[in-house]
């Protein structure tokens, strides 16, 4: 299925992902599942906005994601006109404004706003932040030297809107770096599809003939929970199941409440030629893989980083997208 745009005057395919089941999901649940907090500040145990959190934060990053300063070129920024779409914490934004840009970070939530916000005043650094819509962006036509988004625009309702509201706000000769999920990886087809996937398959069978019981007893309310850490999820999912009954276990359907946690609405999953086919409006279009982040378990922190880097050039679950307008 495509969806046709119109771009420079032509008209454009693009795909279209509203095919794929989502369940009734809205931007107002989509801001509100991430508006609990910004995103990644269940990773540190520091005070939230303090300067302690902020380094922290910071620190873990990069470490687990130490891929982020070697693909994304922070400092060929300088003097030009940024725009981040997804701020979370604000930690690229940092990186962006420490070499010299000229910084503009949105996103669909005031939590992230206001922590990237923050986490700029504590380093006494310049910024300028906005609740937006990725869908539909505010700014006027070719006002960014660089659009930066990483690992945001997937968790949105129609993807395709959001890439379509980049090209438009970027220059002439301006340049993206977008990161969005990556299909053809190991956490797709092992850890969602395979582990987390038979988990909740197990959950399920353990209930056989309580279904009806269990019904009467769901939760409405959002619990807010992120990742996958905690036991409580496989609960969710359970509880999800009987909302949404066995088209729940769907791989698409399934891939997005398995990412960021069960209650996350939306989270696509992308292919290097679909990642091609989507962008051909754009003059250029390159791809890399990366995140394996095989050294953050206990079991595997003898592993070298050689081999982790290899596995995730090839089996990583992060598509970095560079275009250029």
């Amino acid at each position: 299925m495509s969806v046709h745009e119109r771009i420079d005057g032509a008209t454009v395919d693009v795909l279209s992902q509203f095919d794929l089941p989502h369940g009734d999901s809205t931007l107002a649940e989509v801001s509100a599942f991430w508006n609990t907090e910004a995103c990644g500040s269940h990773f540190v145990r520091a005070e939230k906005g303090t300067a302690e959190f902020y380094e922290q934060y910071r620190q873990f990053r990069y470490r687990v994601e130490w891929h982020i300063p070697l693909l994304v070129p922070f400092s060929e920024t300088r003097d030009k006109r940024v725009l981040e779409v997804g701020c979370g914490n604000g930690a690229d934004g940092v990186r962006f404004a420490q070499y010299g840009a000229h910084y503009v970070g949105v996103d669909l939530t005031e939590a992230a706003i206001d922590s990237a916000r923050k986490h700029f005043q504590v380093l006494g650094l310049d910024g300028k932040f906005k609740v937006e819509n990725a869908e539909r962006l505010t700014f006027p036509d070719e006002s960014f030297d660089f659009v930066y988004s990483h690992g945001v625009l997937h968790h949105t309702a129609d993807p395709n809107k959001a890439f379509l509201e980049v090209h438009r706000v970027l220059k002439p000769g301006g340049k993206a770096v977008l990161m969005v999920y990556h299909k053809h990886s190991f956490n797709y087809y092992v850890r969602i599809l395979g582990y987390m996937r038979a988990r909740v398959l197990g959950r399920i069978l353990s209930r056989v003939g309580r279904f009806g019981s269990d019904r009467r007893y769901l939760k409405q309310a959002l619990r807010g929970l992120r990742g996958n850490q905690d036991l409580s999820v496989w609960q969710i999912h359970y509880e999800k199941f009987l909302k949404f009954g066995w088209r729940y276990l769907g791989a698409e359907a399934f891939t997005h409440h398995a990412t960021d946690g069960p209650e996350c609405p939306f989270a696509y999953v992308y292919t290097r030629k679909t990642i091609h086919q989507i962008f051909r409006y754009f003059s250029r279009v390159e791809t890399v893989v990366a995140h394996f982040p095989l050294r953050k378990y206990p079991i595997a922190k003898w592993v070298p980083i050689g081999v982790e880097k290899r596995l995730a050039s090839r089996m990583g679950w992060y598509l970095f997208v560079y275009l250029t307008k």
